[in-house]
C-alpha cells in the first residue's frame, strides 16, 4: 500500500550467457544498410586508391631491373610522371572517399540517437521508475559516439586493408610462391593473439561505458539540484561521488589500453618474423643466382604491405570489439518492448467526452520494470483494492487520505500511465483500454504539485498544451491563469526564457504557467494533484482563483491538501490503504466522525504546519 517511489537503481548487468543481448557483427553492420550506396561508392574509390598504391612497388621493380640497369633517362622520366599521376589521383580520390565515410558516420549517429530517443519516448512509465536519467543519457550520447567512431571509422579501412592484403599476397605468389608460403607460417599465431586480446578489449570497453553511465547519473543529479548541494555544503561530497564513478571507468579503460597496446605491436612482431624469414631465405637465393635483386626488393616491398595491413587489422579489430560492447548497451534499450502506440493502434479514437468517469472494482499494483529483456517483473504490494466510484459530468471530486493511500495513483491510471490489474475504468461508459491512448489523453489535463516547465520561453511552455495555438489564444490563457500580472513586468514578456525546470520563476508563477497550459489544452477532464500544496498564501489565492476558472464546466478530480478545495467539492472520497473508506460531501463526512473528520480536525489543531494527512 504505497505510492510509487524511486526504486533502487537498476544497473545494467555484465554480459552473461542468459538474459543478455547476444550481438553479432552482422547485426551491428546492419546499422549501415541505409547508407549502402554511399558506402559502395566509397568502396569503389577505395579499391582505386589501393590499386594505385599496389602499383608503386612494380614501378620500383621496373626502375631497378630495367631503367637503372640500361641507364635509360627517357624511361626514367616516364616512370616519374607515372608516379606523380598516381600520387595526385590518390589524393583526389581519397578526399572524396573521406567525405563520404565521414558523412555516413554523422548520419548514422543522428539516426541512431533519434531512434533511441523515439524508443525511449515509447517506453512505459514503469521503465523510467527504475532507470536513472544520467545512465540513459550516457547510452544515447557516449555509447552512440563510440559506436559511430568505431564502426564508420573502421568499416572502409577494414575493407581497404583486406584489399591491400589480398592484392599483396596475390602479387607475391606470382613473384615467388615459396617465399609467400614461408611468410604465412606465422599467420595462426597472429590470429590467436587477436582473438584472445579482442575478447578482453570488448569486456573492458563495456565496463568503461557502464562506469561513464554511473558518472553521468551523479553529474545529472548534482547539476540538477545545485541549491540543495550548496545549502548542505556538499560540493566536496559530490566531487568524491563523481570521482569514484570515474575511477571505476578508469580502471576498465586502463585494462583496455593495455590490451590494445599489446595487440598491435604483438601482431607486428609476428608479421615481421615472417619478413625476416623471407629476407634470410631470399638473400640466399640472390647469392646463389636464382633470384634477381629487383625481384627480392619488390617482394620485400609487398611483404611490408602485407605486414602493414596485419597490424592495422589488429587495431581495427580492437576498435570493432569496442563498438560491439557499446552496441550491446544500445540494443539492450532498443530491444525492450514499448507501450502501445499512442495513435497508430487499431483501436478506435475516443469520441468527444461529456466527462462521466466510472471506476469499477479497480485493483492495481506498481510493477518493477525488468532491468533487461527476458527478466520477469517483480510486483510491489497492492496499491488499490476494489476501488469503485462514479463522477458525473462537471462534478468536482476530491481524493483525500494518508500518504500512500493511492490518490495520485488514481490520476495516473486515468491517464493510462499504468495499466490496471483488475476491474475497469470507463469514460462516458467506454472502457479506456479499448481506445487509442492519445485520444484519451487529449481530453485530459494534469496540473501537478510541482509543475514541469521546459527551458524555453513562457510562450512555448504554455503552447505545449496545444501546439497550434495562436498568440491571441496564448494571451487569453495566461490572463485567465492570473499569469499576465507578472509576465507583463518581465522585460521580454512572453518571450522570457524560464530556465531549466523554470528555475527563474517562483513556485506560484510556475504553477500559473502550468494552469495556463492546461487552459489552452481545453480538457474535458481536469486532474489536479495537490496544485496549491507548496504555495504561500498570496500565491495560493492567485492560483486558486485561476483553478476556479479552469474547473468551470469540467469534470475535475482533485488530490486534496488545501481544505478550501475539499470543502467545495461535490464529493469527497477518503482513501486508506488502497480502499475507499468514506465518501460524501464535506458536511456529510464531518457528521460521520470518521477518518475524514480526524484529518480535518488535525489540520486546524496545528494550522502552522503542513500535515501529511491530506498529501
Amino acid at each position: 500500500m504505497m505510492e510509487p517511489v524511486s526504486a533502487p537503481e537498476a544497473r545494467p548487468k555484465k554480459p552473461q550467457s542468459a538474459g543478455q543481448v547476444r550481438l553479432s557483427a552482422w547485426r551491428v553492420l546492419r546499422l549501415l544498410r541505409p547508407y549502402a550506396w554511399q558506402l559502395m561508392i566509397a568502396g569503389c574509390l577505395l579499391i582505386i586508391t589501393n590499386a594505385l598504391g599496389l602499383a608503386f612497388p612494380l614501378v620500383i621493380r621496373t626502375l631497378l631491373n630495367t631503367v637503372l640497369v640500361q641507364r635509360n633517362a627517357r624511361e626514367l622520366n616516364q616512370l616519374i610522371g607515372v608516379l606523380a599521376i598516381i600520387f595526385v589521383a590518390q589524393a583526389l580520390i581519397g578526399t572524396g572517399q573521406g567525405y563520404l565515410v565521414t558523412s555516413v558516420g554523422e548520419r548514422l549517429s543522428f539516426g541512431l540517437r533519434s531512434d533511441l530517443f523515439r524508443h525511449l519516448q515509447g517506453m512505459p512509465l514503469s521503465f523510467f521508475d527504475q532507470r536513472r536519467t544520467g545512465e540513459l543519457m550516457s547510452r544515447v550520447t557516449n555509447d552512440v559516439s563510440l559506436l559511430q567512431t568505431s564502426l564508420t571509422g573502421n568499416v572502409l579501412p577494414l575493407a581497404s586493408e583486406i584489399v591491400v592484403l589480398a592484392g599483396s599476397v596475390i602479387i607475391t605468389l606470382t613473384i615467388n610462391w615459396r617465399f609467400t608460403l614461408l611468410a604465412m607460417v606465422v599467420a595462426p599465431a597472429a590470429g590467436l593473439a587477436a582473438s584472445l586480446l579482442g575478447r578482453r578489449i570488448r569486456s573492458t570497453t563495456r565496463g568503461v561505458q557502464e562506469g561513464l553511465g554511473d558518472a553521468g547519473i551523479v553529474l545529472e543529479e548534482a547539476l540538477a539540484a545545485p541549491r540543495v548541494v550548496k545549502a548542505f555544503s556538499r560540493e566536496d561530497y559530490e566531487v568524491g561521488r563523481f570521482d569514484q564513478r570515474m575511477r571505476q571507468s578508469l580502471v576498465h579503460a586502463l585494462r583496455r589500453a593495455s590490451a590494445q597496446a599489446v595487440l598491435g605491436p604483438l601482431s607486428g612482431l609476428i608479421a615481421f618474423s615472417g619478413v625476416t624469414l623471407v629476407i634470410w631465405f631470399g638473400g640466399q637465393e640472390v647469392v646463389a643466382g636464382r633470384l634477381t635483386a629487383g625481384d627480392l626488393i619488390a617482394f620485400i616491398f609487398y611483404m611490408v604491405l602485407v605486414v602493414g595491413p596485419l597490424i592495422s587489422l589488429s587495431n581495427i579489430y580492437s576498435q570493432i570489439q569496442a563498438a560491439l560492447a557499446a552496441s550491446e548497451r544500445i540494443f539492450e534499450l532498443l530491444d525492450l518492448p514499448t507501450e502501445a502506440a499512442l495513435d497508430h493502434s487499431p483501436l478506435a479514437k475516443l469520441p468527444d467526452a461529456s466527462g462521466q468517469l466510472t471506476f469499477e472494482h479497480v485493483s492495481f499494483t506498481y510493477p518493477v520494470a525488468p532491468a533487461s529483456t527476458g527478466a520477469q517483473a517483480i510486483l510491489r504490494p497492492r496499491v488499490l483494492r476494489d476501488v469503485s466510484f462514479e463522477v458525473l459530468p462537471g462534478q468536482v471530486v476530491a481524493l483525500v487520505g494518508p500518504s500512500g493511500a493511492g490518490k495520485t495513483t488514481i490520476l495516473s491510471l486515468l491517464l493510462r500511465l499504468y495499466e490496471i490489474d483488475g476491474g475497469a475504468i470507463k469514460l462516458d461508459g467506454i472502457d479506456i483500454r479499448g481506445v487509442q491512448v492519445k485520444s484519451l489523453r487529449e481530453q485530459m489535463a494534469l496540473v501537478p504539485q510541482e509543475p514541469v516547465l521546459f527551458g524555453d520561453s513562457i510562450a512555448e511552455n504554455v503552447r505545449y498544451g496545444r501546439l497550434d495555438a495562436t498568440d491571441d489564444e496564448l494571451y487569453r490563457a495566461v490572463a485567465a491563469a492570473n499569469a499576465l500580472v507578472f509576465i507583463e513586468d518581465l522585460p521580454l514578456g512572453m518571450e522570457t526564457v524560464v530556465g531549466e525546470r523554470g528555475v527563474k520563476l517562483s513556485a506560484g508563477q510556475r504553477q500559473r504557467i502550468a494552469i495556463a497550459r492546461a487552459l489552452l489544452h481545453n480538457p474535458r477532464i481536469l486532474l489536479l494533484d495537490e496544485a496549491t500544496a507548496s504555495l504561500d498564501n498570496e500565491s495560493e489565492a492567485l492560483v486558486q482563483d485561476a483553478l476556479t476558472r479552469l474547473m468551470q464546466g469540467r469534470t475535475t478530480l482533485v488530490v486534496a491538501h488545501r481544505l478550501t478545495t475539499v470543502e467545495r467539492a461535490d464529493q469527497i472520497l477518503v482513501l486508506d490503504q488502497g480502499h475507499i473508506v468514506e465518501r460524501g460531501t464535506h458536511g456529510e463526512l464531518m457528521e460521520l466522525d470518521g477518518l475524514y473528520r480526524r484529518l480535518y480536525t488535525r489540520s486546524f489543531e496545528d494550522p502552522g504546519t503542513i500535515t501529511p494527512s491530506l498529501v
